[in-house]
């Protein structure tokens, strides 16, 4: 350390820098149109891709030594997104009946559709052992030697299965690595490392640079609707209240079509799919995301 003599009596040390760097781009498309005074719409469609060293504070790079071998796509990232929004608020009766409208009417109907590419992920080899020093034990992964070749590209959910008959097709993407001793070995080079490194001391020799690009894969897709009823009763002339009293009653309904979407993301970083390429389930999302969701609401207002 410059020349300074260790202190003994410190056994590791942890020191973070303000060196990441990233970058974004996207081009966004909208369209608004106002079909009736009742009935309205829009949609947006994103095109984007983001890079960067790290998605998040303080994270321990795959490679310390230079964060640079770490740059791939953001966690974040997703290529294509797309998003239409509707409401449609009928006026029931007109003129003379407002008053029959006040009572029937208030209705309003609304729905947001989300349909997006899947967000990236990494393959990682566990090297089960600190790589850096003897107390480093966050820094235990490294990306892959080399990509081997001949594995699938689905992003459906289907291809991200886990569980029952996994053996029989539904691991798309991988499907070698069910029945290989190395699991996903037959796909991905592991690493070459040295593990054991004592702290203080002179260093071990540095990993393999990796010949996967970090968030190499991708994740499944997203699909999902949304929708709200509501409905407005208004109140006639109360005393002491007013003539504006009304009772609403709301319904939400999240994932309406109670389509299946996995949670994102390898779990090297918090995400569900398995990632750790010896073992045979490798690339197979171990949790859904909610299913179909309800909530009723009634609210006074006045």
């Amino acid at each position: 350390m410059r020349g300074l003599a260790l202190n003994p009596l410190v056994n590791g040390l942890t020191y973070y820098g303000n060196n990441g760097y990233g970058n974004y781009n996207a081009g966004l498309a909208g369209i608004r149109h106002q079909f009736s005074k009742q009935y309205m719409m829009s949609g947006q469609f994103t095109w984007a891709k983001g890079l960067d060293t790290s998605s998040s504070p303080y994270v321990y790079w795959y490679y310390p030594c230079d964060p640079s071998l770490s740059y791939g796509r953001s966690d974040y990232n997703v290529a294509r997104a797309l998003k239409i929004f509707g409401m449609w608020q009928p006026v029931i009766f007109h003129g003379t009946h407002g008053w029959i409208e006040k009572v029937a009417g208030g209705w309003s109907l609304s729905g947001i559709f989300n349909l997006h590419t899947g967000f990236p992920w990494s393959p990682v080899f566990d090297t089960s052992s600190p790589l850096y020093c003897s107390v480093c034990f966050s820094y235990s992964q490294l990306l892959p030697g080399a990509y081997l070749g001949k594995a699938g590209h689905s992003t459906s959910n289907s291809a991200f299965k886990s569980g029952p008959g996994v053996g029989n097709g539904m691991n798309q993407n991988f499907p070698l690595a069910t029945s290989s001793p190395n699991g996903a070995e037959v796909y991905f080079l592991p690493p070459a490392f040295a593990s054991g490194v004592t702290f203080p001391g002179t260093g071990g020799a540095i990993p393999q640079a990796p010949g996967v690009e970090r968030n190499s894969l991708d994740g499944p897709g997203y699909k999902d609707l949304d929708g709200t009823l509501n409905k407005a009763f208004g109140l006639p002339r109360i005393p002491g209240i007013g003539e504006h009293a009304i009772i609403e009653i709301r319904t939400d309904v999240y994932n309406v079509f109670n389509n299946l979407n996995f949670k994102a993301g390898g779990q090297a970083n918090g995400g569900s799919i398995v990632d750790n390429i010896v073992l045979p389930n490798f690339g197979q999302a171990q949790q859904a995301l909610d299913s179909r969701t309800v909530d009723m609401m009634a609210r006074f207002s006045f």
